[in-house]
């Protein structure tokens, strides 16, 4: 049982199939304080859960002077300095074992969250820079290159951070595509503790609210696949 705790929903990406991050609001603070963070955790807590999951937008300091602004404030640099510093609290005032959905990260990243991460997760989604291209779901969002994503997966097996990550069907990729991702995924190393197989849904608001949803025949097609690839 876990608790989402959403850190901030600024991101300087923007997938068109995102109902989660939005564009600064007036009125409305770009980051969850210290004492908000500890009190959705205690309520989980109190709720039977063990795990606090942080979700949160990649970099949005790079995007938004909001982000940037607040951050000051509150006397870091980077989204993943605060976010460092909301895991602890979390690791030292309540029973929660944090698990971090940092997005893209650097190797210097990873130590300093590894010690307050029992684990950490980056859903890989597609093998394909096609997408990345004008026209795909992830054009204007430099950290959804595949590149960028599976270098962030070898990066946690260095540091041996017990990873999750998964792949995202239906976007627009190719079986051929699905199958190269959940390979590279296999050839990862033993740090990977989980992988999901997420379908695509269309929601309202979203760029690709028309887009069609893959068959469940087409998702049970790459469960399949995925039992035979995986170790």
């Amino acid at each position: 049982p876990k608790v989402f705790i959403p850190l901030t929903k600024l991101c300087r990406d923007v997938c068109h199939y995102c109902t989660f991050a939005h564009p600064p609001r007036r009125g409305e603070r770009a980051f969850m304080t210290i004492d908000e963070v500890l009190e959705v955790a205690r309520a989980g807590e109190a709720a039977g859960c063990r795990e606090a999951l942080f979700t949160l937008g990649d970099k949005p300091e790079l995007r938004y002077a909001a982000a940037r602004e607040e951050l000051v404030e509150l006397g870091c640099v980077t989204t993943i300095e605060y976010l460092a510093r909301a895991a602890k609290a979390v690791l030292e005032e309540t029973s929660l074992l944090p698990h971090i959905n940092p997005g893209v990260l650097m190797a210097e990243d990873f130590e300093l969250l590894r010690p307050v991460a029992a684990s950490m997760g980056l859903m890989v989604e597609t093998s394909s820079p096609r997408l990345s291209e004008r026209g795909g779901p992830h054009f204007g969002s430099p950290d959804k290159l595949p590149e960028a994503r599976f270098e962030t997966l070898r990066l946690a097996g260095e540091a041996r951070v017990p990873f999750t990550t998964g792949i995202l069907m239906g976007i627009g990729e190719t079986r051929a595509e699905r199958i190269e991702a959940l390979e590279r995924i296999a050839a990862a190393g033993p740090h990977v503790q989980e992988v999901i197989v997420q379908n695509f849904r269309a929601k309202e608001g979203t760029k690709m609210a028309a887009a069609a949803e893959p068959p469940l025949e087409e998702l049970l097609w790459t469960i399949a696949v995925a039992r035979i690839i995986l170790p």
